[in-house]
């Protein structure tokens, strides 16, 4: 079993999503009871597949079923371990895609539920980088909102906070500081969000950075480089 998860986590590492996936399922389908190790190993590697669909179009229909066979497997391993980190981050990060399929108006309505659990997820594990930068994601996106989609917004739900530049940047700091250089488009967010905030010099370093990656590995790595890329032609 041990063998098993120590091979699906090296070819993980090694960006083999697909064969990680594959022996993954295997384990999954052969058990006759869900275990929260294979479950929460099926959500990270099933999230990366779709970061790499997402780039292609003519992929959205395997997209859209991964992102629903990753909710269930969010919904399970949540059920099974209800007061572990990595069941709610997944478990916001699956609702947030699967919401987002499902319509303007369902992604509006689950934003308090996606934003309690990655809150949760950070008070469980304060050392889990990614689980920061998403936080600081959700904030970001909803710092740049146009005032009218903000109104839309607080007319279905009223818990939802008013979001700031600020609020996204010390959730990307938080994560950088848990580990350095951890992830290519937390320095990308970095940078995008400090140039939101009218700071260029300090936006600068975190773009160049994501920018001057020797060898992007995944497609968020590939995001990262092109995006900071586009910002500092604007600098």
């Amino acid at each position: 079993m041990a063998d098993s998860y120590e091979e699906a986590d090296q070819l993980f590492a090694e960006c083999k999503f697909r064969e990680s996936y594959e022996l993954l399922s295997r384990k999954h389908n052969s058990s006759t009871d869900a275990e929260y190790e294979t479950l929460w190993r099926l959500c990270r590697v099933i999230y990366s597949i779709t970061r790499e669909l997402a780039v292609d179009e003519k992929k959205a229909k395997e997209l859209e079923a991964l992102v629903f066979e990753g909710f269930e497997y969010a919904k399970q391993g949540l059920a099974l371990q209800p007061n572990t980190a990595s069941a709610h981050k997944y478990y916001a990060i699956f609702l947030a895609e699967k919401s987002g399929i499902e319509g303007l108006k369902e992604r509006v309505l689950q934003l308090s539920t996606i934003l309690r659990h990655l809150r949760k997820a950070t008070e469980l594990d304060g050392s889990d980088p990614f689980a920061w930068f998403v936080l600081g994601r959700f904030y970001h996106k909803l710092a740049g909102l146009a005032w009218f989609q903000k109104k839309m917004i607080h007319t279905f739900t009223t818990d939802i906070p008013e979001a700031t530049y600020e609020d996204a940047l010390q959730y990307f700091e938080r994560a950088e500081t848990v580990r350095p250089n951890f992830f290519p488009l937390n320095h990308l967010m970095l940078g995008d969000t400090f140039v939101a905030l009218k700071e260029p010099k300090k936006a600068r370093p975190f773009l160049e950075l994501a920018a001057n990656q020797v060898a992007p590995r995944t497609a968020d790595d590939r995001e990262a480089q092109r995006e900071a890329k586009a910002l500092l032609r604007k600098l």
